[in-house]
């Protein structure tokens, strides 16, 4: 099973032209049976249907899609969220809303429940977490969590753009060095590492991590100089994790401010 996280940009290249045929590009040259997309707008018009609809078509995948912003007066502005692209049957699937925003709007959770080929359920839950304030992260992984512990003894993933930065990232005090000046030269906040700090002690394994990626900066895609998307495994299923590491070619770098990161499984 190879699984895919990305985010997409609200249908956008970084030069604010339409991405879905990279985006389209990029999935199918990843031969990925599970995608979480991340800044989904749904369903926003193309001259062939919905975009997120148009690029299940293309791939042959089933959709589901989580709204965590309501659609705008102008109709450039359908809902906004969070989806997932799967090979196999979607059985079902819920929305959850995070903790509200002030300026932003909500964050969310969605929910899905593929049927695998064995026949057997599998839940992957897709999210995007503040991108301004760890502060609002530890709160939306606390409400995320209550949704995810449900699901503690069987086998699920939880993916997405979690705007968090990881320890194993920067394992020598050089590297944390380096990170802790490029932030205070932008005037960002020093580095946190308090949310995946929680996430790992809840029992998840970072796969790219797991599987000895290294750093494999996902953001900006131009230039990556951090990795702030995950695929999260229960640490009782993370022996299951194999080769690992982002998506990195002329279309993915065109395409979005991020990179897809993928995970191998072998179950």
């Amino acid at each position: 099973m190879k699984v895919l996280t990305y985010n997409i940009h609200g249908w956008q290249t970084p030069a604010g032209q339409p991405n879905i045929e990279l985006v389209t590009e990029v999935i199918a040259d990843s031969g990925a049976d599970l995608v979480g997309l991340n800044e989904v707008f749904h369903p926003a018009p193309t001259a062939h249907g919905p975009a997120l609809a148009l690029l299940a078509r293309r791939l042959g995948m089933h959709f589901a899609f989580g709204p965590t912003i309501a659609a705008a007066p102008q109709p450039a502005h359908p809902p906004y969220g969070n989806a997932l692209l799967s090979r196999w049957p979607i059985l079902a699937f819920a929305a959850h809303h995070l903790v509200p925003m002030t300026a932003y709007g909500q964050r969310g959770l969605l929910e899905v429940r593929v049927q695998l080929p064995n026949g057997q359920p599998f839940t992957v839950y897709v999210t995007h977490l503040d991108h301004r304030s760890e502060a609002l992260r530890l709160e939306q992984w606390a409400a995320a969590y209550t949704w995810l512990s449900r699901d503690r003894t069987r086998p699920h993933l939880l993916i997405g753009d979690l705007n968090a930065l990881s320890e194993a990232d920067y394992p020598t005090p050089d590297a944390l060095s380096r990170l802790a000046a490029y932030q205070a030269e932008r005037g960002w906040p020093a580095p946190s590492f308090e949310l995946m700090a929680r996430v790992l002690k809840a029992g998840y394994v970072d796969a790219v991590a797991a599987c000895g990626g290294g750093q494999v900066p996902t953001y900006p895609a131009q230039t990556p100089e951090r990795r702030i998307d995950y695929i999260l495994s229960p640490r009782l299923w993370a022996v299951a994790i194999g080769q690992c590491g982002r998506v990195i070619s002329a279309a993915a770098q065109a395409a979005s401010d991020h990179l897809p990161v993928y995970a191998e499984f072998v179950w």
